[in-house]
C-alpha cells in the first residue's frame, strides 16, 4: 500500500480526496446512532483509509478529527472495555443543528439581513448557507420573508458629527418611489479597499496559520514586512481591521486592511502555526474611541456645555463617568491612552468643551492653540508647485470579480448541498431540480455545483451504501436519488463557527431594532444564536463608535413601519442649532458605520435625511400619512450616502501639514506640495462646520480661502485661548 494513495478517481485533487474521506467518516459515525466504532472499522470502511499505510492512516485520521473539531463537529474518543483499543463516536447532538426555536418574526428579520446585505457584503455566502440551515434546508422560505430595502443620504451638513471622520457634506439624489406600506431598510456595506485580502485572512484565522504581508504604518510613514498570527477581524464603519500578534512588535496589534501593500501569504507549510491565547477576547477591541485604543496612561476631565451634553451622554457614556452640574453642563471623565487623540476630540467640540485636567494635558492643549494661532498669522504657503490631485490612496486598489468574497469552507458547503438535495426528494426518494434554482438558493456557480455533485456521489457511510446519487438529466436539470445513508444528511448540520459569527455580524450591521415586524426581533434572534453557537471564541465582529440611541431608533422604526408622523428635535452640526420638525419617515440606512433616515420634512417642504446620532428626541404621533409617490429614493438603495456639491455649496482651500496629509489623502483627493504637505478643496455648508472639522487637526491644518472662513477660524482660536487663560494678542 502507498502512504496516501492517489486520488480515488481521475480528475480529483488531494483536497477533494480529503473531503470525501471526512464526509464518509461523519456519515459512518452518524449511521451508528452514537454507538462506538473501532479504529479497525473506521480504517476498513471509510473512503481513502484502506489504501494507506499504518503510519499514514494514523496521521490522516488525526488530521481529519482535528479539522472536523474546528468546524464544530467533535468526534469523541474512548476505550473499548473488551479489547482495550480505541473507539470513536459522534453523538447526533455534536453534528445536527440544535433547535433554535426562532419565531416567524425572527426568521423574517434574519431574511431581511440577507436581502439588504446580498451582493454588498463580503460574507454573504456563509450568511446565505447559515440561513438555509436555519430554514431546515428549504431556502424558498427565505423568499416568503418580506425584506425591507432602501437606503438614504444625510441632511445637508449632517454627514459628520463632533469626533467623526472628516468628509464632505452629503445630500439626497434622485431615485424611484417606494412601495406603499413597505418598511425601509438598507445597509450599504460595499467592500472597502482592503476587502481583497479578506478571504485569505479569514482562512488563516480558521486554520491558525501565520501570515506575512507588507504593511504601511501611517503614523511612522514607513512600509515594512510584518509576520502576524491572525486572531480576528473587525469591521469599523466601512473599514476592516485585523487583530493579531505581531512578531515584529512582539505584541497584539491592529492592522487596517487598506494599508496592507502586498499579497497575504502563509509563513509556513505546516497545517497550523499557532494556538489562540486563552485570554484573547475580540469583544475587548469593540467600540473603542480613538483615545482608548491602548493601555490607559491617564484620566481626562472635560466640562461639556449644556448644548452638547446630550450628545456626549448619548454616545460616550460607556467610555467614562458623567456628572451632571447645576447649569445643565456635564463633567465627563474618561481614561485615555493617547494624549493627541483625546485633545483632538476636545478641540473638535470647540467652545462647547473645556478640558479641566490633568494640567499636563491643558498645557499641551494651550501649546496646540498657540501653534495654530501662529500658523494662521503666518504667510500662506506657495501653491505653485502643487502636484495635481490624485484619487485617495486607500481607494486606488479596486477589486475585480468576486475576489473580495469570503467563501464558506467546502465541507460546510457540501453538507449544505447534501441536505438541500435530500430535502427536495419526494416520498419515493427521488427529486428533479432546475440547476439555476439550486445555484441561486445556495449561491453557487454552475461549475461549483457540478464539481460538488460529482464529489457527493462518492461519499459512502461505512461501505454499506452511498449518501445519494445525482446526475445531470440535461444541461439545466439535476436528478437526485436518496440512497441508504440519505437520512443521515437530510437534517442540516450545526452552524460552523464562521457561519454563526457571520450571522451575528449581519445582525450587528443591520441593527438590533431594525424596522421589521418586531423591533426587537434581531436582538432576540441574536441571543438564541449565541446560545446555539459551538463553543469557542468569536473571530468576527463589527464595531460602531457611535451606537444609535435606542429610544430614537425605536421611534423611527415604528414610524417607518406604521406610516406615522414623527416629531423630532434635531441638532445640526453645521449651524450648531437645534430645530423642531414634523417628518414623514420612509427609509432607514446604515452606511459608513452610521444610521440615517430619509423623510419628507413638513417644515422644509421637501425631502430631508437625518442622522440618528444627532437626533436629540423623536416622538411618535398617532396621525398617519399617505406615502408620496414622487419621493425619489432608488439611488440610496444602491449607493447609500452620495456626496453632492449642490448641497455643500461652498468650497474651502485647506492646507494640511505633511503628517496630517498622510491621513487626509486616504479619504479624499489632495494636491501634494514639494515639502510633503498638501492642499485640499473641501466642500462645506457653513463656517462652524469647517472650523470644528479643522480644529481636530490641532495646528496641522489651516484654511487658506475663502477669507470669511479664515477669519472665523482665527476668531474661534482666539476665544479658545482666552477660555484656557491666555488671551494672546487678541
Amino acid at each position: 500500500m502507498t502512504s496516501d494513495g492517489p486520488p480515488r478517481e481521475e480528475g480529483f485533487s488531494k483536497d477533494a480526496d480529503k473531503l470525501i474521506r471526512r464526509l464518509s467518516l461523519v456519515a459512518l459515525l452518524l449511521s451508528r446512532g452514537g454507538r462506538p466504532v473501532t479504529t479497525e472499522q473506521i480504517r476498513r470502511s471509510v473512503e481513502g483509509y484502506p489504501r494507506m499505510s499504518d503510519d499514514a492512516f494514523k496521521r490522516r485520521f488525526y488530521e481529519d478529527r482535528d479539522e472536523l473539531g474546528k468546524l464544530g463537529i467533535p468526534i469523541v474518543a474512548g476505550e473499548d472495555p473488551e479489547t482495550r483499543g480505541e473507539v470513536y463516536r459522534l453523538p447526533a447532538s455534536a453534528y445536527y443543528l440544535p433547535p433554535v426555536h426562532l419565531t416567524r418574526e425572527e426568521l423574517t428579520a434574519l431574511a431581511a439581513c440577507l436581502a439588504v446585505l446580498q451582493d454588498r457584503f463580503a460574507y454573504s455566502k456563509p450568511l446565505r448557507l447559515a440561513l438555509v440551515s436555519l430554514m431546515q434546508g428549504r431556502p424558498e422560505l427565505l423568499q416568503e420573508a418580506s425584506a425591507p430595502g432602501a437606503a438614504a443620504a444625510p441632511e445637508p451638513g449632517a454627514a459628520t458629527g463632533p469626533g467623526a471622520a472628516p468628509g464632505p457634506a452629503a445630500a439626497p439624489e434622485a431615485g424611484a418611489a417606494p412601495e406603499a406600506g413597505a418598511a425601509g431598510l438598507a445597509v450599504v456595506a460595499e467592500p472597502g479597499p482592503g476587502a481583497a485580502v479578506l478571504p485569505k485572512l479569514q482562512a488563516a484565522i480558521a486554520e491558525r496559520k501565520t501570515v506575512v504581508f507588507r504593511y504601511y504604518a501611517i503614523g511612522r510613514d514607513e512600509e515594512r514586512e510584518r509576520t502576524v498570527d491572525p486572531y480576528g477581524l473587525q469591521l469599523v464603519g466601512d473599514e476592516w481591521y485585523l487583530i493579531g500578534f505581531c512578531h515584529l512588535r512582539q505584541a497584539v496589534r491592529t492592522f487596517r486592511l487598506s494599508r496592507i501593500r502586498s499579497r497575504v501569504t502563509y509563513a509556513t507549510r505546516a497545517p497550523h502555526d499557532f494556538s489562540l491565547p486563552e485570554d484573547f477576547d475580540l469583544a475587548a477591541y469593540r467600540d473603542r474611541p480613538p483615545w482608548r485604543l491602548g493601555a490607559a496612561v491617564g484620566e481626562a476631565c472635560i466640562r461639556v456645555a449644556a448644548d452638547m451634553a446630550w450628545w456626549v451622554q448619548a454616545h460616550y457614556a460607556r467610555c467614562g463617568t458623567i456628572e451632571r452640574l447645576d447649569d445643565n453642563d456635564i463633567r465627563f471623565t474618561t481614561a485615555y491612552s493617547s494624549a493627541p487623540e483625546i485633545l483632538a476630540w476636545v478641540l473638535g467640540l470647540g467652545e462647547y468643551a473645556t478640558l479641566e485636567g490633568p494640567e499636563e494635558l491643558r498645557t499641551e492643549l494651550r501649546a496646540q492653540l498657540d501653534r495654530l494661532d501662529a500658523l494662521l498669522a503666518a504667510p500662506p504657503p506657495d501653491l505653485a508647485g502643487a502636484a495635481p490631485a490624485a484619487a485617495p490612496k486607500a481607494r486606488r486598489r479596486r477589486r475585480t470579480g468576486d475576489d473580495w468574497r469570503v467563501e464558506v469552507d467546502r465541507f460546510t458547503r457540501l453538507t449544505a448541498l447534501a441536505t438541500y438535495l435530500l430535502r427536495h426528494c419526494d416520498e419515493s426518494g427521488e427529486g428533479l431540480l432546475p440547476v439555476s434554482r439550486v445555484c441561486e438558493d445556495l449561491d453557487l456557480t454552475p461549475e461549483e455545483l457540478r464539481a460538488d455533485v460529482r464529489l457527493l456521489n462518492l461519499v459512502n457511510f461505512g461501505a454499506d451504501g452511498a449518501l445519494l446519487f445525482a446526475q445531470y438529466k440535461d444541461r439545466d436539470t439535476i436528478e437526485v436519488w436518496c440512497d441508504l445513508a440519505g437520512e443521515t444528511f437530510a437534517r442540516p448540520a450545526r452552524l460552523s463557527p464562521l457561519q454563526a459569527d457571520t450571522l451575528l455580524l449581519a445582525i450587528e450591521l443591520v441593527g438590533g431594532q431594525a424596522p421589521v415586524a418586531s423591533g426587537a426581533a434581531l436582538a432576540s434572534a441574536a441571543e438564541k444564536l449565541r446560545a446555539a453557537r459551538y463553543a469557542g471564541p468569536p473571530t468576527l465582529a463589527a464595531s460602531a463608535q457611535l451606537p444609535p440611541q435606542d429610544d430614537v431608533f425605536a421611534a423611527v422604526s415604528a414610524a417607518i413601519r406604521d406610516r406615522r408622523l414623527l416629531d423630532i428635535e434635531y441638532w445640526s452640526e453645521g449651524t450648531g442649532e437645534t430645530t423642531e420638525r414634523t417628518v414623514e419617515p420612509y427609509l432607514m440606512v446604515r452606511s459608513r458605520g452610521e444610521w440615517y433616515y430619509v423623510c419628507y420634512c413638513r417644515r422644509a417642504q421637501g425631502r430631508r435625511v437625518f442622522r440618528v446620532a444627532t437626533t436629540k428626541r423623536a416622538v411618535l404621533r398617532d396621525e398617519t400619512f399617505a406615502p408620496r409617490p414622487d419621493l425619489e429614493l432608488e439611488l440610496y438603495r444602491r449607493e447609500g450616502i452620495p456626496s453632492s456639491q449642490a448641497y455643500a455649496p461652498r468650497t474651502a482651500t485647506v492646507w494640511y501639514s505633511p503628517r496630517a496629509a498622510r491621513y487626509v489623502e486616504e479619504e479624499q483627493p489632495v494636491d501634494r506640495l514639494p515639502d510633503g504637505s498638501c492642499v485640499v478643496r473641501q466642500p462645506y455648508l457653513d463656517d462652524p462646520w469647517l472650523v470644528h472639522h479643522l480644529l481636530r487637526f490641532a495646528g496641522e491644518a489651516r484654511p487658506l480661502a475663502p477669507a470669511d472662513a479664515v477669519e472665523a477660524m482665527r476668531r474661534t482660536v482666539r476665544r479658545l485661548r482666552e477660555q484656557y487663560g491666555d488671551g494672546g494678542d487678541a
